[in-house]
Order: structure tokens, then C-alpha cells, then sequence
């Protein structure tokens, strides 16, 4: 069976999307081999699922400026050019994820001998450091992230990316043909996202669970749903925040949480946890909480935490951004107005008044969203597109 590489700056445990692909391959007969980005206290080698996962080298800790992200960037390609330099026929086709993008030009000797070339956007870089450093495109360094991300889509055979308004944006800006972009949505393997019994009706006694899980970043508006718990101090009796991930942000919320006093309402995890162990730290949630600032980024963005909620059966709270509204109306998510404490304070307190909305919400979105997307299906997108570019029938 065909040998596939496939590798990204990440941490390949806790990135759901590479795995899915990667494990998609494997229940295909396909040999796959991800190299990833080493992580403090990780073994250099290891297999997961029948994935053999190699660690490249890297700085050994989060990047904290655009400095140590470009550096730790240029390491993890340097060590990704020297393996496919010297490597150049070993694999049958390989799979480059960005961000960055220009990790997809490490495979130019294995291009030049017919290999074919797939480069993932899960991201927009441009837009995310936009967002992450307060500029905006006439930067220098966006000026040089939109000029890597024209030159890896034109280089790779064939890009994939998350969305449609993705795809539009990569064809208009990177002038590629709508063709040759797949588009292959972040859904939620139903193998660990399974949709739980129904909850039994809670006590007085018992709290209101609210969840957030994922990255903890400034663009996701963690700070914002801080704040909304406090603002409910007092008018639901007990309450819990349960917030669970890792990020830049993470030691800023913790900070915010103890200035407003609300140790014991808004809990952290230890940091980040692997995808498989999330199912059993939301079962019990009354709502999921996905509190997005509004950005070039996050208007482009159907999170994943979203799609996860849905499939367990969890109502959630969100923006209505451009991209959410378009798979969710108001029958399926209680909306508020982004970036607005007292909108999403005004939120939780109807889901808590209303356990029967809290009932229709989860059901309506279960039943419109799953009916038409599930990855056991639609992974059948990436497998093709693997299958056409190996010219397997």
C-alpha cells in the first residue's frame, strides 16, 4: 500500500483534525508516518492508532512573540527539508498542514520527482496574526504571510482547507483555481463524541454547569465569559465555568478569575488535555459557552468545540457570526451579541430559566446539523482526493 508522510507545527495528540486524517488513512490500508512538533517530556518516537509519529526539534516551549514563532517555525522547517532532501522518494504523496503555510515548499525535491503535494490550511495565518499582534495588513510581516500563502498554494498539488468561505478567500487571494481546492470540514469523530443519555432533572442543590474547551486565546473571548459570570453573581445560586485547555491566555484568565473573586465558579484544567479525555469533563454540562470576539478570523470560523457540543447533545451559547449562521439558526443555538458581557450574561440566565430551551436547543441542532454532516462520511472527501492523486481506482 502506498506510503504516506504527513506532518505539522503541532502537537499531534491534541490536534483532533490531523488525526482524524491521519487514522482515516490508516483504515484505508494505507502506511502512514506524521511528523510533528516535539513537546517537553514526550518520547521522540512513538505509534498512536497505528500512526507512527516522529518529533522534530523546536525551542522546547510556546512561542511568546512573533520573533520566537518565525524562529521556531524556520527550525521545524529546516528539520522537515533535511528529512524529505533526503527522503525525496521514500513517500508516495505528502500531506504538509499549515500554519505556517510555507512548511509545504520543504517538499520541493519529492514535488520535482512527481510526488504529489496536498497543503492543509486549517488557519488563515494572515487574519490570525492580524488579530494576535493588533495590525493589519500593510505590516510588513502580513505583507510577507499573504505573499507564503500565495506561494505554498500555487506550489502544492492540491490544497484542502476547513470551509467554503475559506476556499473562496485562498482562490481569490492566491489566484489558484477553485479546483484545486478540496474543502474537508473540522467535524467530530462520533468514535469519542457520542451523543450522551438524557440528564436527569437537576436539584436545587446541584450547579449549573457551563463548559468551554479548546485553545485559550485572546480572539476566543474567554476574559468575556469570565466577566459574564461575574455579572451572575447572586442570581443563579450555584454555578460553574468550566474551562479546559491550554494557551497564551491561560495564566491572564486565571488572574481575572481570582481579581473578581470567583474561585470555585470558573475552574481551569491543568492545561491541555487530549481530545479522548474531553467526552467524560463536559457530560454533565448545562451549556457550552464559545464567547468569540468579532475578527476578520473568528467571522470565518465554524469552531470545532461547537460541532463537538452538538454532537454529544449540549445546548450552546455563541455569536452569530457570518460562518455559524450559516449551518445554525435560532432554534439550534441561543445567540448573543458579540463582545457584549451583559448580552451573554443575559444568555445564561435564559438557558438556566428555561431547562425546556435548554432541551429543544440540543435537539434541533443534533438532528438538522448530524443529518447532513458526520465524519464517518464525509471522510470519505479526503480519502478520494488522496486516491485521485495516487491514480487508485
Amino acid at each position: 500500500m502506498p506510503y504516506v508522510l504527513m506532518a505539522a507545527y503541532t502537537n499531534y495528540r491534541r490536534d483532533p483534525r490531523v488525526k482524524r486524517e491521519a487514522e482515516a488513512l490508516i483504515g484505508e490500508g494505507y502506511t502512514v508516518r506524521f511528523l510533528a512538533r516535539r513537546q517537553p517530556g514526550e518520547p521522540d518516537r512513538e505509534v498512536i492508532s497505528g500512526v507512527e509519529v516522529l518529533k522534530l526539534a523546536s525551542i522546547g516551549r510556546k512561542p511568546n512573540s512573533f520573533a520566537e514563532y518565525i524562529f521556531d517555525y524556520l527550525l521545524f522547517f529546516l528539520m522537515l527539508s533535511i528529512h524529505l532532501t533526503l527522503h525525496p522518494r521514500r513517500y508516495d504523496l505528502i500531506h504538509i498542514n499549515n500554519m505556517p503555510d510555507f512548511l509545504a515548499l520543504a517538499a520541493w525535491l519529492p514535488k520535482m520527482l512527481g510526488r504529489p503535494i496536498i497543503h492543509d490550511v486549517h488557519d488563515l495565518m494572515p487574519e490570525i496574526y492580524m488579530e494576535k499582534f493588533n495590525t493589519n495588513e500593510r505590516h510588513w510581516a502580513i505583507r510577507a504571510l499573504l505573499l507564503q500563502e500565495k506561494l505554498a498554494a500555487k506550489f502544492a498539488t492540491a490544497v484542502l482547507t476547513v470551509e467554503e468561505c475559506f476556499k473562496d478567500i485562498l482562490v481569490k487571494r492566491d489566484r489558484i483555481a477553485p479546483d484545486k481546492v478540496t474543502v474537508l470540514m473540522n467535524l467530530p469523530d462520533e468514535r469519542i463524541f457520542q451523543p450522551r443519555p438524557p440528564q436527569p432533572v437537576k436539584g436545587p442543590d446541584q450547579p449549573f454547569v457551563m463548559v468551554y474547551h479548546g485553545t485559550l486565546a485572546r480572539r476566543l473571548g474567554l476574559d468575556i465569559g469570565i466577566q459574564a459570570i461575574d455579572k451572575l453573581r447572586g442570581r443563579i445560586p450555584r454555578m460553574e465555568f468550566r474551562i479546559i485547555g491550554g494557551g497564551e491566555e491561560r495564566e491572564r484568565l486565571i488572574e481575572l478569575a481570582k481579581e473578581l473573586n470567583l474561585q470555585g465558579m470558573v475552574t481551569f484544567s491543568d492545561g491541555f488535555v487530549p481530545v479522548e479525555d474531553i467526552p467524560g469533563l463536559i457530560h454533565d454540562a448545562d451549556a457550552g459557552l464559545i464567547p468569540l470576539r468579532k475578527s476578520a478570523g473568528t467571522e470565518t470560523m465554524l469552531p470545532t468545540k461547537l460541532l463537538e457540543y452538538v454532537s454529544v447533545g449540549i445546548p450552546s451559547i455563541s455569536p452569530k457570526t457570518e460562518t455559524i449562521a450559516r449551518f445554525f439558526d435560532e432554534s439550534m443555538v441561543r445567540f448573543f451579541e458579540a463582545e457584549n458581557v451583559d448580552s451573554l450574561a443575559a444568555a445564561i440566565l435564559d438557558l438556566y430559566h428555561h431547562p425546556e430551551k435548554r432541551e429543544s436547543l440540543h435537539r434541533v441542532a443534533s438532528a438538522e446539523f448530524l443529518k447532513k454532516y458526520r465524519w464517518s462520511e464525509h471522510k470519505s472527501v479526503y480519502i478520494d482526493l488522496v486516491n485521485r492523486l495516487l491514480n487508485r481506482a
